[in-house]
C-alpha cells in the first residue's frame, strides 16, 4: 500500500522522470519481441512489423499504463488546468471581462453573506441559546401579569414540566461611580439567583448569585461583565470584594462573567432580583426547554397552567394568555430575518445575471472554437472529455472571479463599516469573515463556474464535425440553437434586472418621501444629552426640579449657548403614555379611560426647537396660568377631539391609578412635530405637559447653540460633573445625528439596492450588447447580401434593433410579472410608497428601453458600414 502511494506521488511530482522510465521500459519490451522474430528467421523489417502487430501502438500502451497507476485522471485535470490558463492568457480581454462580471456577482454575495451569517449565528453568551425561551403573560386588558406579580413566578415554577426550571430578570440603566474613573452609564439586569444556571456559563472570577443574595436584608452585590472589568477596572483581579456605587447604592463586586457573556440583553452588570421589591423593573420570566421538548409543547403546557390559575382567580386573571418565544426574539437580528432573506435574494439575482452574462460570452466564443473542438472529436476525443475540459476552463475563470470577489467583499464591508461609523452598532452585527464565509465563497466560486460553463460546454460537445470542418468552424455552437440559447439568457438577465431595478426604485422613492417630509423643528445646532437621576439621591420631585433648574442655568450661561430646555422625548423618538379625561365627557359615559400620547417639556423647549404656536402661547416657567395648570396640544389632537371648534380654554385632566387629577387648561396649539419612529410620515395626536408639573428623573437636556455642537460636548459634561460628580452624562449627540440614525435603516437599504441594481443594469446592458454585436458579426454575409440586392442602411438598422428590442421586451414582460409577485416582501421597508407604485414601474420600463436602445446602437451603426463586396468574399 505504501509503495503504491509513493509511486503515485512520484508519478505526480516527477512526471518527466516516470514518463522517461515508462518509455524506456516499453521500448525494451518491443525490442525484445523484435529480436525473438529475428532469431526465428524473419528479416528485421518484417520482425518489426510483426512486433508492432503483436504489441500494439506504443502511445496506446502508455495510456493504458497511465490509467493503471491510478493518477491518470488527476494528471489529465492538471493538464486541462494548464491548457485553460494558456487559453485565457491568449485572450486577456475576454478573460478580464468574464472575471470582472463574476467578481462583481461573487463579491456582493460574499459581503452580504458575511453580514447575514454573522447576525443569524449571533451568540448571546449562553449554552445552546435555541433551547432558552422567554415567557410573558397578558390578561384581557393587555397587562403583563408576570411582570407585576411575584407569586405568579412561583406558581408557574412549581407546576411546569416542559421547562427545566424558571427564572426571572428585569432590565434597567444604571449609573456607576467609584474612584476608578468618571461615572458612567451601563445596562444592568436584575437577575434571580438561579438565572445563571440557564446560561451554563461560570464566572471568570469570583462567584455568581446565591439564594441568600435575594433576601431584602442581604448585602447588595453586583457582578461585572468582562467588558466592564477590562475597560473600567483594567482587568484588576482584586476587584472581587471591592465596593462600587450603582445608582448611589454601595454594592460589593462578587464576580466577573467571561468574555462574550452579555445575556439577556447586552448587559454590563448584574444585580440580584429581590422578590416583591418596588424598584423591580418589569421582570420577565425565562427558562430552558427540557430535553426532547418542543416549543409548541411548552406553550400548550404553560397556557394550561394559566387557565388553572385564572379559574382560581377569575377576577384578576381573566383572559390570561401565556406567550412562549425563543430568547433570540429579543435581538434585532431575529426580527430582521425576512429582510436578510430579501437582501440575499437580491444579491442572488446579481450573481445569476453575472452567470448569464458570462455564459453568453462563452456561447459567443463557442462559435469561434467550433473548428478546434471538431478537430479534437475527429481525432478521438470523447464528448465527455470535451465537456470536462470546457468546464475546467469555466471553473478557472470562476475561481479568478472568486478571488476578485473576495477583494471586492473586503472593500464593501469596509465601506459599510465606515458608513455606520457614527452610529451605535447592534450587538449582533459582525463584519468579520469567519470560516463559514470562506466555505461559502469557495462553494459559489466553483458552483458559478459550473453554472455558467455548462450550457456552452454542452453546445460545443454537440458540434457537427463535418459541418464545422466544411464552413470554417461555424457548427452547431454558432447555429440557430446557440443563438436561441443566447437570446434566452439575455431575456433572463433583463427579467432579473427589472426585479432589482423595481426594488431599488421603491427604496429610493421611500427615501425621497422620508427625507423630504419636514420633521417640524429646526434640528440644526441643537445638542442633546441624557441624564438619569438616581432615586436614592433624588427621591422627591422637588429634588429633581431643583437639580435640572440649576443645570439649565449653568448651561445657558456658557458662551455659544442660546437657550436650554428639558424634554422627556426628542423629535422622532416616541412619547410617553397617559390616561386622561376630556372636559364634558365624564368617565361614566366613555366606559374606559382615554389613552393619550404625551411629552413632558420645560417652558423653553419650543424655543430650542424654533417652533411657533399656531394659536395661543407656550408654557410659563411654572406651567400655571391664572392659578390653573396648563397644557399644550398639537393640531392633530385639536382636530381629532374638537373638530371645527376652538380648543383654547378647553380642559382635560390626567387619571393616575384610577384617580382623576386637577383639570388643566389648553393654552396653546402647536404645529405637528413628528414623534412616531415606526411611522415617520404620520401625524399623531399629542399633548405637551409642563415639566414643572410632571417632573421626570430620566430626561433629555436640549440646547440651541451658536457654535458647532461638537465643540460643547466636553463643556456640557464638565457642568454636570460640577453639580454631581457621581452623575454620568450619556448619549451626548446633536439632534441631526439622532435623526440621521433613525433614518439609517432606509438609507442603508437604499444604498444596497441601488448598488445591486446598478451592477445588474450594467451587466445586462453589456450582455445585450455582446449578443447583438456577435450576431451582427455572424450575419456579415447576410447583411452584405441584403445591401447588395438594394437594402438601405435604415433596413439594416431596423433589422438589428428589432432583434435587440424584442429581447428587451420579453425580459420586461417576464420581469414585471416577477416583480409584482416578489416585491411585496419590501413592504415593511417602504415609507409612504406602495409596493406597486406605478411611477417606479414606469421609470424602470423607460430605463430598460433606453438601455436596450443604447446597447443596439453601436452594433447597428457597425452593420450599416459593412461593405457588400467584402462581405460576399468572406468565409
Amino acid at each position: 500500500m505504501l509503495t503504491d502511494l509513493l509511486y503515485r506521488l512520484r508519478a505526480l511530482f516527477r512526471r518527466n522522470a516516470v514518463e522517461h522510465e515508462l518509455d524506456h521500459e516499453l521500448r525494451f519490451h518491443f525490442d525484445q519481441q523484435v529480436e525473438k522474430y529475428v532469431v526465428s528467421g524473419l528479416d528485421r523489417a518484417e520482425a518489426v512489423r510483426q512486433a508492432r502487430l503483436k504489441v500494439g501502438g506504443l502511445q496506446q500502451l502508455k495510456e493504458e499504463c497511465r490509467e493503471a497507476r491510478g493518477t491518470f485522471t488527476l494528471e489529465t485535470v492538471i493538464r486541462d488546468l494548464g491548457y485553460a490558463l494558456r487559453m485565457w492568457r491568449k485572450n486577456p480581454l475576454f478573460a478580464l471581462a468574464a472575471i470582472t462580471a463574476i467578481g462583481l456577482g461573487i463579491g456582493v454575495n460574499a459581503a452580504v453573506f458575511t453580514i447575514v451569517i454573522g447576525a443569524l449565528s449571533f451568540d448571546p453568551g449562553i449554552d445552546r441559546p435555541e433551547r432558552v425561551v422567554m415567557i410573558s403573560a397578558t390578561d384581557a386588558l393587555g397587562r403583563d401579569e408576570l411582570s407585576r406579580s411575584g407569586p405568579f413566578l412561583r406558581n408557574f415554577r412549581s407546576q411546569v414540566k416542559s421547562l427545566v426550571s424558571l427564572a426571572a430578570y428585569g432590565f434597567e440603566f444604571v449609573n456607576v461611580s467609584d474612584r476608578s474613573s468618571l461615572p458612567e452609564r451601563y445596562t444592568c439586569a436584575q437577575m434571580s439567583a438561579d438565572g445563571f444556571s440557564f446560561t451554563r456559563r461560570q464566572p471568570e472570577l469570583g462567584r455568581s448569585f446565591e439564594a441568600e443574595d435575594e433576601r431584602p436584608d442581604a448585602t447588595p452585590v453586583v457582578m461585572l461583565s468582562h467588558r466592564v472589568w477590562q475597560d473600567r477596572y483594567g482587568k484588576d483581579p482584586s476587584i472581587i470584594g471591592k465596593t462600587i456605587r450603582v445608582n448611589e447604592v454601595p454594592r460589593v463586586v462578587v464576580g466577573v462573567m467571561p468574555i462574550g457573556m452579555r445575556f439577556p440583553e447586552d448587559v454590563d452588570l448584574w444585580v440580584p432580583l429581590i422578590p416583591n421589591r418596588a424598584d423591580n423593573h418589569d421582570p420577565m420570566m425565562f427558562g430552558r426547554l427540557a430535553d426532547g421538548v418542543k416549543l409548541a409543547a411548552a406553550r400548550t403546557e404553560m397556557n394550561m397552567i394559566a387557565q388553572r390559575l385564572a379559574t382560581r382567580n377569575p377576577g384578576s386573571l381573566k383572559g390570561l394568555v401565556v406567550n412562549v418565544n425563543p430568547v433570540m426574539v429579543m435581538y434585532g437580528a431575529y426580527a430582521m430575518r425576512p429582510l436578510f432573506l430579501v437582501v440575499l435574494c437580491a444579491v442572488g439575482l446579481v450573481l445569476l445575471i453575472a452567470c448569464a452574462n458570462v455564459a453568453n460570452l462563452l456561447l459567443a466564443r463557442a462559435a469561434v472554437r467550433s473548428r478546434e473542438i471538431s478537430i479534437r472529436i475527429a481525432i478521438g476525443a470523447g464528448r465527455a472529455r470535451i465537456i470536462r475540459q470546457l468546464l475546467i476552463e469555466s471553473i478557472v475563470l470562476s475561481l479568478a472571479g472568486g478571488f476578485a470577489g473576495w477583494l471586492l467583499a473586503l472593500a464593501g464591508l469596509h465601506w459599510f463599516d465606515a458608513s455606520i461609523a457614527g452610529f451605535p452598532k447592534p450587538l449582533w452585527l459582525d463584519l468579520s469573515m469567519n470560516p463559514k464565509v470562506f466555505v461559502y465563497l469557495a462553494a459559489i466560486s466553483v458552483g458559478t463556474g459550473i453554472l455558467f460553463g455548462l450550457a456552452p460546454a454542452l453546445e460545443l460537445a454537440k458540434v457537427d464535425v463535418s459541418s464545422a470542418m466544411k464552413n470554417g468552424g461555424h457548427g452547431a455552437a454558432g447555429g440557430t440553437r446557440g443563438r436561441r440559447l443566447s437570446s434566452m439568457l439575455v431575456v433572463l438577465e433583463m427579467a432579473l434586472c427589472v426585479v432589482l431595478l423595481v426594488g431599488a426604485g421603491l427604496m429610493i422613492r421611500s427615501a425621497v418621501k422620508l427625507y423630504g417630509t419636514p420633521i417640524g423643528v429646526n434640528a440644526a445646532n441643537v445638542l442633546t444629552m441624557r441624564i438619569d437621576l438616581p432615586e436614592a439621591k433624588y427621591p422627591r420631585p422637588p429634588d429633581e426640579i431643583s437639580f435640572h433648574q440649576r443645570l439649565k442655568t449653568r448651561i445657558e450661561s456658557l458662551p455659544g449657548v442660546e437657550v436650554a430646555a428639558l424634554a422627556s422625548n426628542l423629535p422622532g423618538a416616541g412619547w410617553m403614555n397617559f390616561t386622561c379625561e376630556l372636559e364634558g365627557v365624564p368617565l361614566a359615559e366613555t366606559g374606559q379611560l382615554l389613552n393619550v400620547n404625551a411629552l413632558v417639556v420645560s417652558s423653553d423647549y419650543f424655543r430650542v426647537m424654533q417652533v411657533r404656536p399656531r394659536r395661543g402661547r407656550f408654557f410659563t416657567s411654572a406651567g400655571v396660568v391664572n392659578g390653573s395648570p396648563s397644557v399644550i396640544v398639537n393640531e392633530s389632537f385639536a382636530a381629532k377631539y374638537w373638530p371645527a371648534q376652538d380648543p383654547l380654554g378647553k380642559h382635560l385632566r390626567l387619571v393616575k391609578d384610577h384617580t382623576p387629577q386637577t383639570w388643566m387648561a389648553i393654552v396653546g396649539v402647536i404645529p405637528d412635530i413628528h414623534q412616531n419612529f415606526h411611522r415617520p410620515l404620520e401625524h399623531d395626536p399629542l399633548i405637551y405637559l409642563s415639566y414643572a408639573l410632571e417632573p421626570q428623573d430620566a430626561t433629555f437636556i436640549v440646547s440651541r447653540t451658536r457654535v458647532p455642537t461638537a465643540t460643547l460636548v466636553k463643556t456640557f459634561r464638565r457642568e454636570v460633573q460640577s453639580l454631581d460628580q457621581n452623575l454620568p452624562v450619556y448619549d451626548v449627540r446633536s439632534l441631526e445625528d439622532r435623526i440621521a440614525e433613525r433614518r439609517l435603516g432606509v438609507s442603508v437599504f437604499v444604498d444596497l439596492f441601488s448598488i445591486f441594481a446598478a451592477i445588474a443594469l450594467v451587466l445586462a446592458s453589456v450582455g445585450l450588447y455582446a449578443v447583438i454585436a456577435h450576431s451582427v458579426s455572424q450575419r456579415t454575409r447576410e447583411i452584405g447580401l441584403r445591401m447588395a440586392v438594394g437594402g438601405t442602411s435604415r433596413d439594416i438598422v431596423r433589422l438589428v434593433f428589432v432583434q435587440g428590442i424584442r429581447q428587451v421586451m420579453f425580459g420586461l414582460a417576464v420581469g414585471l410579472v416577477a416583480a409584482f409577485a416578489v416585491i411585496r416582501v419590501l413592504r415593511s421597508l417602504l415609507v409612504g410608497v406602495s409596493p406597486h407604485d406605478p411611477t417606479t414601474f414606469l421609470a424602470v420600463i423607460v430605463v430598460l428601453m433606453l438601455t436596450g436602445v443604447l446597447a443596439c446602437a453601436i452594433p447597428a451603426s457597425r452593420a450599416t458600414r459593412v461593405d457588400p463586396v467584402v462581405a460576399l468574399r468572406c468565409e
